[in-house]
């Protein structure tokens, strides 16, 4: 353990005292975890956590009433309020309400717990995973849309803010206004809709962003609850679009129970030296990871180096889970499963993927897929270079995907930067080029921006022809494609988590403007929309992309090219970052180069001077060259013609 570890049961002791109730009741009651399970579940046993609320020890668990079903072991937790019930399911067991009896030792007293085991439904399982077909939404849900404003405080929740103008308090947005706009993300291409955490997030501030979980069964009220995720779930799944869950394997938040009372003081990596909480939810003293996951390759790394990178907190107030604890371990297993379940989740993405246990990070992976084979993980492996993204994919091989850090970076450089012979276009040309590296790079997840760097449009200084050209190659690019929420109208902030996550236009009745129903956007921002709907219907009627054949050429007078090709057709993308306009030369696509073949414009995010192309097309492909516009991106479609 780290710093702070030789006393960490005595702070264990010292923090139980500081709990409140995490059942919501006076009265002694208790709680299992998972708070149901299924019958016909692979494995045929669940570890159920069981705790009463006023931490009065537990003598002993039973079971009364089962067909099928009985306990394998009853074992006492380090916190006497807590025991682990490891429950065996038989293949035949029906579909039941079981009975517990729940003895304390003082007063020995017994009470009585009814447990529901489901029959599965294979519905929710029937269009699990995602490829490189899907494209992405990410959102903030606090920030899209307010579906329902008597949600927006819960008098019994620690935060109370609700200011639209902080970028920290909370906004109102809920899952009902997510639910409200699915056809207006579907009209993006969307296949598969990303929320930032939506489980219980009760600390006293920044509570919006949902990264430090305080219950990891509950749903916050304030977006709406269990049944309202559910609701939103299978209206996703109408709309044939998939449900992608952020998940958290890493910390807590210092209000879960789980800190405040721990079932054993070994759940928690790195014991802050001063452990009660303040008034913004954070500790004194605490052990902060320093970030270096080169620790974890590195042949010469110092111990104590790897070890604050894999111990350490991530911040002041986001506790450090210890998943060497087997029944943590199990714990976060088992709560994976019971989400996918629930509610037919197709896909994680897993947060701070570098930072927790790597050989849990595998079990935990290797769990799913065993219950789900289509299932699909992506990671936040967020790192500077090709070989450690290589390493952590490696490391992994039940890993599907991962965010592809190493392409933003290389967008960035080609976008925001002129091309030289190493940077600019020629740094993108070389990322793609690292794809030897990776087995399924078509699984990486790509983006221009997300909730933690700002927006892309204000990273190119909001020049329309560059937005145009970042959003052609998102829409066309190997891997799975993520547009994050209100870039497709422009959203423009940078530099601050709470500014970037900004409010949807259109998301709150008193609103100017709306997204949703275009009423009252800029001009420029209703030709942003346009054009993404525009990609939207391009990337629909041509599966070639993400499934096809991919080539690209080495930037030439700023001119980068890639493409796909099958049977049916051949797709070109040509990029010019020049001021200018410059040509490609035909000559260069070598075999794709088809003169058989018609050849038609898809589309151009800029007109040449004089008109759509100062020479026709015909006459470009004759002389062997096609024209681009200066900061332009062409799509040209090569296709054999039928006749009738």
């Amino acid at each position: 353990m780290m710093k702070h570890s030789l006393h960490v049961c005595a702070v264990a002791l010292c923090i139980m005292g500081m709990t409140t109730s995490a059942f919501g009741t006076k009265e002694l009651s208790v709680r299992m975890d998972p708070p149901n399970w299924w019958v016909g579940m692979p494995g045929n046993t669940v570890e159920l956590l069981v705790e009463t609320n006023r931490k009065e020890a537990i003598a002993s668990v039973t079971l009364t009433k089962g067909e099928g079903v009985r306990i394998f072991k009853d074992e006492a937790a380090q916190n006497s309020a807590y025991h682990y019930v490891t429950l065996v399911i038989e293949p035949s067991a029906p579909a039941q309400t079981l009975e517990f009896s729940v003895k304390t030792r003082k007063g020995r007293k017994t009470y009585v717990h009814y447990y529901d085991l489901e029959a599965r439904d294979a519905t929710r399982r029937s269009n699990m995973g995602l490829n490189s077909r899907d494209l992405m939404y990410l959102l903030t849900p606090d920030r899209f849309a307010n579906g329902e404003p008597a949600n927006d405080r819960n008098r019994e929740m620690k935060e109370q803010s609700l200011d639209r103008s902080q970028g920290y308090d909370r906004h109102g947005g809920d899952l009902q206004g997510i639910s409200a706009h699915l056809d207006y993300i579907a009209s993006l291409g969307v296949t598969a809709v990303w929320t930032m955490p939506l489980l219980v997030n009760d600390m006293p501030r920044a509570s919006y962003h949902g990264y430090a979980i305080t219950d990891h069964y509950l749903v916050d009220p304030r977006f709406g609850g269990n049944r309202v995720y559910r609701d939103y779930a299978e209206a996703l799944h109408a709309k044939d679009m998939k449900l992608v869950m952020d998940m958290v394997p890493n910390h807590i938040g210092t209000a879960h129970r789980f800190y405040q009372n721990p079932p054993d003081s070994n759940w928690i990596n790195a014991w802050p030296g001063r452990p009660e909480t303040d008034n913004n939810g954070e500790v004194g003293d605490p052990v902060i990871t320093n970030h270096r996951y080169a620790t974890l390759y590195d042949p010469y790394a110092a111990p104590s180096d790897q070890q604050q990178f894999t111990d350490g907190w991530f911040v002041s107030s986001m506790v450090d889970v210890n998943q060497r604890d087997r029944h943590c371990a199990q714990y976060l297993v088992q709560n994976a499963l019971w989400w996918i379940e629930m509610l037919g989740v197709d896909g994680f993405r897993v947060d701070t993927w570098i930072y927790p246990d790597q050989d849990f990070l595998d079990n935990w992976s290797a769990a799913i897929h065993a219950v789900y084979p289509e299932f699909f993980i992506f990671s936040e492996s967020w790192v500077q270079n090709h070989h450690s993204q290589q390493y952590f994919l490696d490391r992994h091989p039940t890993l599907d995907g991962a965010a592809d850090f190493m392409t933003y970076q290389a967008w960035k450089e080609a976008l925001e930067k002129p091309t030289t012979w190493s940077g600019g276009l020629n740094y993108l040309y070389m990322n793609l080029a690292s794809d030897y590296l990776y087995r399924a790079p078509e699984n990486f997840v790509v983006f221009l921006d997300n909730h933690d760097e700002g927006r892309f449009f204000a990273k190119v200084k909001e020049d329309m022809d560059l937005y145009k050209m970042g959003l052609g190659m998102l829409y066309t690019m190997r891997g799975i494609p993520c547009l994050y929420y209100g870039t497709e109208v422009l959203m423009r902030a940078d530099g601050d988590h709470g500014a970037m996550r900004q409010d949807m236009f259109g998301g709150w009745p008193d609103d100017t403007k709306s997204a949703f129903t275009g009423e009252g956007l800029e001009a420029d921002e209703a030709d942003a929309l346009a054009f993404v709907r525009e990609l939207a219907v391009l990337r629909e009627s041509h599966p070639v992309i993400g499934t096809g054949t991919l080539r690209q050429w080495a930037p030439y007078n700023d001119v980068y090219a890639y493409g796909w090709r099958n049977e049916e057709e051949t797709l070109l993308i040509l990029v010019n970052r020049n001021p200018k306009s410059q040509g490609f030369n035909l000559e260069r696509l070598g075999d794709w180069n088809d003169r058989s073949n018609s050849v038609e414009i898809l589309l151009e995010t800029k007109v040449m001077e004089g008109g759509r192309l100062t020479r026709d097309l015909k006459t470009m492909r004759e002389e062997g060259e096609i024209e681009v516009a200066s900061n332009g991106l062409t799509i040209l479609r090569y296709f054999a013609q039928i006749s009738n």
